[in-house]
C-alpha cells in the first residue's frame, strides 16, 4: 500500500499544479503551411510537429497544415508521411501572429526517421526502442471491406491476420507474434485515440483512421501492463480535422461484385452409381442399382434427372459502400464529421450483412487549455439463415434430388434419404439475425503548465448493445423436429476508462532530451446478459419475438463487474540525438483475483543507438543510417473470469418423498482457488534499423523471444476431492521468432514513372514448455516424451485446441480455432494393394483398405501407433507489395506467402455410400488408387478415413490488385472538385495451392472465400 499513496501523492501534486495554473496564458502564435511531395502535389495524412514540444497536426487532403497555439519562439518543424523522407525546417512563432512555413519531402524508402504513435503519445522514431509497425491511411482503404483488421492482413510482419469466417459480417481474427495462452484469450488490446476500448475494431469507419501503429516488444507494450500481453493495436483517428482548411467535403462510394471460388466438384449421377456398384463388387453383394438406391433416386436416375445443389444455393454477391463527411476550422474551434453504410449480400442465398456509422468530433483550444471529444456511433444487422451449414446441407444432396414438387412447394427429403434435408428449405424456414448498437466516445482535457509540460485528462465511454434472434420452423433441417422453435439472447456491454497524465517532453540544453509519462488510470466493465428458449411456437410469423407463445420456456440471466486501476511511469533520455534509454515501470490491480495477488508489477527497459551517426560510420557512404535497439521486459494477462476465483455452484432439482424442490451444490469443475495470479510474459526483442544508398533502401530486423509462465491451466482432481477438475496457474509457454522489413524505392522519376516495393517475411515458433498433467509416455510421441495425450498437448509441439486430438467431433464437426492445431493421429502409408494380402491379413485387413503404419512394431494398430503430422503454424509468411505510378495513373499489386504448415482437408471424400460425394479417384482391383480405399455401403464410415487428410496448406497468392486514376488538379478545378480519383481492385485475383477444394486459409470454414472486383470514386470539395 506504501507504493499506492506515493502514487496517490504525486498525482494529487498534479491536480494541484493544475489547479493553481491561471485558464489564460501568455499570448500564442500559430504556424500553418502546405506539405507537398517531390511532384510539388499536396500531400495529405503528412505529420507535423514542432520538435521538442507535443505540439502537431497532420495535413489535410490538400495538404495544408495548421499548428495552434505555440508559445513565441524559434522552433524546429518536422513533417514526416511513410515513403517519404522526412522534412525539417525553422519557424520564428510572434504571438497573435501566424507564421506561413512550407515544407516538401522527398520520395524515400520506409523512414527511420518522423513521428510515430507509441501509447499516451508520440515519439519521434529515431528514439523509439520498441517495435512498432505502422500502416497509414492509404493503404488502408486500398482493402475492400469494412473491417480495419482485414484491411491489415499481409501489411506488416508479425501480424498475422486471418478470416474467422467468410459470411458477410464475419470477424478476422488478428494475432501478433504468435499465440501464447491455452485456455485464456489471445487477442490484442485495441486503442482508439489513446482510449482502450472494449468492443471490437470493425466499428470503426476504415475512412475515419488516419493510421493503425501495432506494438510488438516489451518496450513498447508493457506501458499497458495486464492488457499488453498478446501485443498492442493503436488506432489514430481523424479526430477533429488536424488539417488546416477552412471547410472540405469528402465524398466516395464503391461497388463491387463477389463470386466463391474453390468448390468442390460433386460427382454426377453416373459416377454416383458408378462407386455405389464398385462398393457392392467390393462386399460381393448386387451391384443392380435398382438395389442400390432408393425409390426416388433410381426414377430420377433412370429419366437422367440431375441438380447441382451448389450452384443452386449459390449467387453473386454484392458489396456497396458510400462515405460522406465534412471538416473545417473555425478560430479556435475544429470539428468533423463523417458517416459511412455499408452493404453486402453474400455468395449464396439467405446471407446478409449492411452496417452503417457516423463519427463527430470537436476539438476547441482556449490558452493553455484544450479540449476535444469524440463520438462514434455503430448499427448494424447480420443475417445468416443458414449459416455455414447451408454449403454443407448443399453437399449433403446427391444430384438425384430436385428443390420443389409440382405444386412449388419446397420438398422436404428432395433424394428420398430422410437424413437429407433441403438445402433452400433451411434458408427459407430459418430466421438467424444478429444485432448490434454501439456508441463509444474519447474525450480529452489537456492543460500546458509551461512549454513542453501539461496535464492530461482521458476519459472513454463505450456502451454496446447486441442481440441474437433464432427462428427454426417445422422440418427445416438436420436432425430438426416438426415443431418451431425461437430464440432470443441480448447482452449490453459497458465500460469506461478514465486516465489522469502528467506528460513531459523537454529539451535541456542542446545535448539531452527528456519524453516522460505519469499516469494513474481506471477501468471498469459491467456486463448483462439474458436469453430465452421456447418450442411449439404457434406460427411462423411470430419469429422469435413471441417466444412467451410458445411451450417449455427457458430462461436465464447473468451481471458480471469487473475493475482495473493502474500506476504507470516511463521515462526516455537521449543524449546528443544518438543515444537513447527507456525505462518504465506499470503496477495494475484487477478486481477478479483474489485477495493478495491482485496487483502485479510490469518493469520494462529499452536502448537504441544511432550506430549510423558515429563519426567512424561516416566511411561507408553507401551506409545511410543504422540504429541498434533492445528491450526486455514483462507483461500480463489476469485472464480469470470475474468471481472464478470464489468457485461456482451448480443447480438442480431434488426429489424428497413426492416433492420437487430445487438444490445447489459446489460446481464439480470450478472450485473456490484464492491462488490464481497472472499469466505473465517476459518479452526480450534486439533489433537494427537501417536505410542503404540514400535511403532508397530502408529496412530492419528484428529477433525476440517471449516466454508465458504462470499459464492458467485445468488440472485433474481424484473423486476424493469432491471435485473433478481445478484451474490453475501451472502451465507454460514460449513463442520465438525473426522479421525482416524492407522497403525500396526503385524509380523515382516524377515525370514519368515511380517504383516502390515493400517486402516483409517473419518466422515464428510457437511451443509448450511446461503442462499441468503428464501422460504416461506410452500415449506420447518419440517427439514430445512429455505430453497430455488426452488434450493434445506436447511439450516441444505448438499450441493445440479443441480439447482432443481427432480434426472432428462426435458430430463430425469441425474443433477448435482452425489456425491453431497440433496433428496427432494414425499414419496413411497408403492403400492396401492385391499384392498385400498376406501382410494385410497380419492387421484384419484386406487390398482395397486404408493402410495404416505400424509405429511401434508389435503387429497391432491402436493409439500406441499415433504419431505427430504437423501442425497448422506456418513455419513462414511473407508478402511483397508493390505501388506504381505514371503520371495521373497509379497500380498496386500485393502478393503473400503462407509456407510450411498442414491442414486437414475436411472436404475429405466420405466414400461412405450415402449423402452427396465428391468427384474423386478410389481404389478398385483394377484401378490401384493408393489415397483413396474401395467406397463402402450403406453410410458405413471409412475405417481409418480421417488418416487421409492431413495434407501440406502451403499456399500463395495475388492478395489484391487495384488501378486508379487521380484527376489533374486543373481538370477538378473544371469539375468544381478539389481532387478526384477513380479506381477498380481485384480481391484474391489469382490463389495456388496443391490441393483441390476450398482455400487453404479457410479451410475448416463452412463458407468459402470469395473473389471480388470492385469498382469506385473518392472525391473531395
Amino acid at each position: 500500500m506504501r507504493d499506492m499513496r506515493l502514487w496517490r501523492l504525486l498525482l494529487g501534486l498534479m491536480l494541484a499544479l493544475a489547479a493553481a495554473g491561471p485558464l489564460e496564458g501568455q499570448a500564442t502564435g500559430q504556424i500553418t503551411g502546405i506539405v507537398r511531395n517531390s511532384d510539388g502535389q499536396p500531400t495529405a495524412s503528412a505529420s507535423v510537429m514542432v520538435r521538442g514540444t507535443r505540439i502537431s497536426g497532420v495535413t489535410g487532403p490538400d495538404g495544408r497544415y495548421t499548428l495552434p497555439e505555440v508559445p513565441p519562439g524559434s522552433y524546429t518543424v518536422v513533417a514526416a508521411l511513410i515513403g517519404y523522407g522526412f522534412a525539417t525546417a525553422t519557424a520564428t512563432v510572434t504571438a497573435g501572429q501566424a507564421t506561413q512555413l512550407d515544407l516538401s519531402l522527398e520520395a524515400r524508402a520506409v523512414q527511420l526517421e518522423g513521428i510515430t504513435v507509441v501509447g499516451y503519445g508520440t515519439q519521434e522514431k529515431r528514439t523509439v526502442t520498441g517495435a512498432v509497425s505502422t500502416i497509414t491511411a492509404d493503404k488502408l482503404v486500398e482493402t475492400p471491406t469494412f473491417n480495419a483488421i482485414k484491411a491489415l492482413q499481409d501489411r506488416l510482419p508479425g501480424v498475422d491476420v486471418t478470416n474467422a469466417g467468410n459470411k458477410p459480417g464475419d470477424q478476422a481474427s488478428i494475432r501478433i507474434r504468435g499465440v501464447r495462452s491455452i485456455t485464456a484469450g489471445n487477442d490484442p488490446l485495441i486503442v482508439v485515440d489513446g482510449v482502450p476500448i472494449a468492443g471490437r475494431l470493425d466499428d470503426l469507419d476504415v475512412n475515419n483512421i488516419v493510421s493503425i501503429d501495432v506494438l510488438k516488444d516489451a518496450a513498447s507494450t508493457s506501458i499497458y501492463g495486464s492488457r499488453g500481453a498478446n501485443g498492442v493495436i493503436l488506432v489514430t483517428t481523424k479526430g477533429a480535422g488536424p488539417g488546416g482548411v477552412q471547410t472540405e467535403f469528402r465524398a466516395g462510394m464503391s461497388y463491387a461484385g463477389q463470386s466463391a471460388y474453390g468448390l468442390p466438384t460433386l460427382m454426377n449421377n453416373d459416377q454416383y452409381v458408378k462407386a455405389l456398384q464398385d462398393a457392392a463388387a467390393y462386399a460381393g453383394v448386387s451391384t443392380n442399382p435398382q438395389n442400390l438406391l432408393n425409390n426416388v433416386a433410381y426414377a430420377a436416375y433412370q429419366a437422367g434427372q440431375h441438380t447441382d445443389w451448389q450452384k443452386l444455393i449459390a449467387q453473386t454477391g454484392y458489396q456497396k459502400n458510400a462515405q460522406m463527411g465534412m471538416s473545417g476550422i473555425s478560430g479556435n474551434t475544429r470539428f468533423n464529421l463523417s458517416g459511412n453504410y455499408f452493404d453486402q449480400t453474400g455468395t449464396a442465398v439467405g446471407l446478409e450483412f449492411n452496417r452503417g456509422t457516423g463519427t463527430a468530433s470537436i476539438d476547441h483550444t482556449q490558452g493553455r487549455l484544450r479540449l476535444g471529444v469524440t463520438g462514434n456511433f455503430t448499427h448494424s444487422l447480420q443475417t445468416v439463415n443458414g449459416g455455414d451449414g447451408l454449403w454443407g446441407a448443399a453437399r449433403q444432396q446427391t444430384g438425384f434430388g430436385v428443390p420443389r414438387d409440382s405444386s412449388g412447394a419446397l420438398i422436404l427429403n428432395p433424394d428420398g434419404d430422410p437424413l437429407a434435408y433441403n438445402p433452400l428449405k433451411l434458408v427459407q424456414g430459418r430466421v438467424s439475425q444478429n444485432r448490434r448498437d454501439r456508441l463509444f466516445a474519447s474525450a480529452f482535457a489537456q492543460f500546458d503548465l509551461f512549454p513542453g509540460v501539461n496535464l492530461r485528462v482521458n476519459f472513454g465511454p463505450d456502451y454496446t448493445s447486441a442481440s441474437a434472434g433464432n427462428f427454426t420452423g417445422a422440418d427445416v433441417q438436420f436432425g430438426g423436429a416438426s415443431y418451431r422453435s425461437a430464440s432470443y439472447s441480448e447482452s449490453s456491454n459497458f465500460q469506461y476508462i478514465l486516465d489522469n497524465m502528467l506528460q513531459i517532453n523537454r529539451d535541456i540544453g542542446t545535448q539531452h532530451h527528456i519524453d516522460a509519462t505519469l499516469l494513474y488510470g481506471i477501468q471498469k466493465s459491467r456486463v448483462v446478459f439474458d436469453s430465452s428458449w421456447a418450442r411449439d411456437i404457434p406460427y411462423d410469423e411470430a419469429l422469435y419475438y413471441a417466444i412467451g407463445q410458445g411451450d417449455q420456456y427457458l430462461a436465464y440471466s447473468a451481471l458480471t463487474e469487473s475493475a482495473l486501476e493502474s500506476f504507470m511511469g516511463r521515462a526516455v533520455y537521449t543524449f546528443r540525438n544518438k543515444y537513447t534509454v527507456m525505462g518504465a515501470v506499470r503496477r495494475d490491480g484487477s478486481s477478479v483475483l483474489a485477495p493478495g495477488h491482485k496487483w502485479t508489477t510490469f518493469p520494462t527497459v529499452g536502448v537504441a543507438w544511432q550506430l549510423g551517426d558515429e563519426s567512424f560510420m561516416q566511411r561507408f557512404g553507401w551506409l545511410s543510417s543504422l540504429k541498434l535497439r533492445g528491450s526486455y521486459g514483462k507483461t500480463g494477462n489476469a485472464a480469470i473470469s470475474p468471481y472464478q476465483t470464489q468457485g461456482a455452484l451448480s443447480n438442480g432439482k431434488i426429489n424428497f418423498g413426492s416433492v420437487t424442490a430445487p438444490a445447489y451444490y459446489p460446481n464439480p469443475g470450478n472450485p473456490a482457488n484464492p491462488d490464481l495470479g497472472w499469466e505473465k510474459t517476459a518479452k526480450a526483442d534486439a533489433a537494427a534499423d537501417f536505410g542503404l544508398f540514400g535511403n532508397r533502401l530502408t529496412g530492419s530486423v528484428d529477433w525476440y523471444r517471449e516466454n508465458t509462465s504462470d499459464l492458467l491451466l485445468t488440472r485433474s482432481l481424484p473423486g476424493t476431492a469432491g471435485y473433478t477438475s481445478a484451474l490453475q496457474n501451472i502451465g507454460s509457454t514460449r513463442n520465438s521468432g525473426l522479421e525482416i522489413q524492407l522497403s525500396s524505392v526503385n524509380l523515382n522519376d516524377p515525370h514519368w514513372l515511380q517504383w516502390r516495393t515493400e517486402f516483409s517475411w517473419a518466422h515464428n515458433k510457437n511451443e509448450i514448455t511446461g503442462l499441468a498433467f503428464y501422460s504416461d509416455t506410452t500415449l506420447c510421441p518419440k517427439e514430445a516424451p512429455r505430453c497430455d495425450a488426452n488434450n493434445g498437448w506436447f511439450v516441444g509441439q505448438p499450441i493445440n485446441t479443441g480439447g482432443q486430438t481427432d480434426p472432428l467431433n462426435s458430430n463430425g464437426g469441425f474443433t477448435g480455432d482452425q489456425q491453431r492445431r497440433t496433428w496427432y493421429d494414425y499414419k496413411q502409408l497408403g492403400v492396401w494393394q492385391l499384392g498385400d494380402s498376406a501382410e494385410a491379413a497380419k492387421y484384419g485387413s484386406k487390398p482395397g483398405q486404408i493402410r495404416i503404419q505400424d509405429t511401434n512394431g508389435d503387429g497391432i494398430i491402436n493409439a500406441l501407433d499415433k504419431v505427430l503430422q504437423g501442425n497448422t503454424y506456418p513455419k513462414w509468411t511473407a508478402s511483397i507489395y508493390n505501388s506504381f505510378k505514371f503520371r495521373s495513373f497509379d497500380l498496386s499489386v500485393l502478393v503473400n506467402i503462407r509456407w510450411g504448415y498442414t491442414i486437414w482437408n475436411t472436404f475429405l471424400p466420405s466414400l461412405f455410400g450415402r449423402n452427396g460425394q465428391l468427384a474423386t479417384s478410389y481404389w478398385t482391383p483394377t484401378n490401384p488408387d493408393n489415397v483413396n480405399p474401395s467406397p463402402n455401403l450403406n453410410g458405413s464410415p471409412l475405417a481409418y478415413g480421417n488418416s487421409r487428410g492431413y495434407i501440406d496448406g502451403s499456399n500463395w497468392r495475388i492478395r489484391q490488385v487495384q488501378f486508379g486514376y487521380t484527376l489533374p488538379p486543373e481538370m477538378a478545378t473544371r469539375l468544381r472538385v478539389k481532387s478526384l480519383r477513380i479506381y477498380a481492385t481485384a480481391r484474391e485475383p489469382y490463389v495456388h495451392y496443391t490441393y483441390n477444394y476450398f482455400d487453404p486459409e479457410a479451410y475448416a470454414s463452412g463458407s468459402p472465400v470469395y473473389r471480388s472486383l470492385l469498382v469506385g470514386a473518392d472525391a473531395v470539395f
